[in-house]
């Protein structure tokens, strides 16, 4: 009887320590807040990363085709969160291409379309961000890898005065500093400023309307202005390497 009643009592004992264990134990530091719940459904909707570099600049690209090396330049602008717009001229897309897309991380995936044609294009870039590669596939269903490398450039912006009657162009930079220049020849694909500057439009326009892609190359620099049909332009020099 003496034996039931110790083994009873001591039961007991560990039951209260049990309960009042449990009910000590402080709750667990890390609680998943809103931030975390939104980072995970984001994750789990598949939404894009941030881009992982700059994709803004000047790039010259090429790739080979049975056998034969086929090149081109991209002109791309980043926005923040990693859309793209530009332009290209590729062998592989005879004509001017507008250029789409996103950049998400090191990957990135464009849109091209001309009026020749249209091409989807992916890639990645390496950590420094400075070389890019892909591939595309063409109409007969052919994967074609590419690599590009990002060139040494600067971009101007500002606003342009078209003076047709005095056969003027006035560039205004955005820090204010003003180039005119006298228009000394102009047809649909050939500008001259100043009796010396030669620009040729990458693609036909009509006479007398400024609005499109030109490019001058003197010594070792090409220079691509881009005038657009709201009085801005972009002026991109580049260094081409020897």
């Amino acid at each position: 009887m003496k034996k039931n009643l110790l083994c009873l009592t001591l039961l007991m004992f560990i039951t209260m320590l049990s309960v009042n264990a449990f009910a000590e134990t402080p709750p667990p530091d890390k609680k998943v807040g809103l931030d975390d719940a939104i980072r995970i459904l984001k994750y789990l909707a598949g939404e894009p990363q941030p881009p992982g570099f700059d994709a803004t600049g000047t790039w010259a690209v090429q790739s080979v085709q049975n056998g034969e090396k086929r090149t081109g330049e991209v002109f791309l602008k980043m926005l923040p969160e990693g859309q793209v717009t530009g332009y290209a001229e590729l062998t592989s897309l005879p004509g001017l291409s507008t250029v789409t897309g996103r950049i998400h991380g090191l990957r990135f995936d464009l849109h091209l379309v001309s009026d020749f044609g249209a091409m989807d294009v992916n890639g990645t870039a390496n950590a420094e961000g400075d070389s890019i590669s892909g591939s595309f596939f063409l109409q007969d269903n052919v994967e074609v890898f590419w690599d590009g490398q990002k060139q040494l450039s600067q971009t101007f912006t500002g606003t342009y005065q078209h003076d047709t009657i005095e056969n003027k162009l006035v560039l205004v930079f955005e820090d204010e500093t003003t180039l005119p220049f006298s228009i000394t020849e102009f047809t649909d694909k050939k500008l001259v400023l100043n009796n010396y500057a030669i620009w040729n439009r990458s693609e036909g326009g009509i006479t007398g309307n400024l609005v499109g892609i030109w490019r001058n190359l003197s010594d070792n620099v090409e220079q691509i202005f881009t005038f657009y049909e709201d009085g801005t332009f972009s002026n991109i020099q580049r260094l081409i390497q020897q």
